[in-house]
């Protein structure tokens, strides 16, 4: 029985430099055989034309463990955005200004794992088995 492919969602800006890396490392790791991760495919969301919902700001931040760790929410925001120490007030931050995110973004949902891509590197984690 084959292994379903998963499928990680990009949350991408097109205009940073970061996340052109990182989608970059994505696509080349999407399309080659490594033992190191399984077959995976991406969907890619460009945050600043399709925000995201409330909801999917609670959800990350819960798997990036924000309850316990307050200090992810802080990652998880532009350094130059509002200062957020709860997810409500990230929740607030966002939906007025979706380029407040910290990009690249890359979510794993079914698996209720994210990663905030800086340095784009560290996108790469998420495939990981």
């Amino acid at each position: 029985m084959s292994t379903p492919i998963k499928t990680i969602t990009f949350f991408h800006n097109p205009k940073c430099s970061t996340s052109r890396n990182a989608q970059t490392l994505l696509t080349s790791a999407s399309t080659t055989s490594q033992s190191t991760h399984s077959p995976f495919t991406i969907d890619t969301v460009e945050y600043l034309k399709n925000p995201l919902t409330r909801d999917q700001v609670r959800e990350i931040l819960t798997f990036l463990d924000a309850e316990e760790h307050p200090e992810v929410i802080k990652e998880f925001l532009r350094k130059d955005a509002p200062k957020a120490g709860t997810i409500e007030e990230a929740q607030e931050i966002l939906e007025k200004d979706p380029a407040m995110l910290q990009r690249p973004l890359v979510v794993d949902w079914n698996a209720k794992k994210a990663v905030i891509g800086r340095p784009a590197e560290a996108v790469l984690e998420i495939i990981q088995d």
